[in-house]
């Protein structure tokens, strides 16, 4: 999903400091448009029939489901800070596959 287009410098110092970060963006669609796609995507997740269960995405082809796009973007999402974390400047990392994944269900409203 494009929801805008980001530049970001990334500084290494030659100490043990943490990288400095700078980023600039710049949105293709207004914060409301975000925030409407985002509860879709939440609906949509909170009010499935069972829970996704699924293995190796994207499979070893590089493909990935059309019902598990949504799975593959936050699982990316969520590994990018630990890919900050853990890069150096001359180590850096990628997330090339999810091994598995469980949604788990919730009787909370939130």
């Amino acid at each position: 999903e494009d929801a805008g287009s980001c530049l970001a410098t990334v500084l290494y110092p030659k100490t043990k400091a943490p990288p400095a970060v700078t980023i600039k963006c710049t949105d293709t669609k207004d914060q409301k448009q975000i925030q409407e796609e985002d509860n879709r995507l939440y609906q949509q997740l909170r009010h499935q029939t069972k829970p996704i269960i699924a293995n190796n995405i994207p499979d070893s082809y590089g493909n990935i489901e059309p019902a598990l796009e949504p799975v593959w973007a936050l699982a990316v999402a969520g590994s990018s800070y630990i890919m900050w974390q853990k890069s150096t400047e001359n180590l850096g990392y990628f997330m090339a596959q999810v091994k598995s994944a469980k949604q788990w269900v919730s009787e909370q409203n939130y």
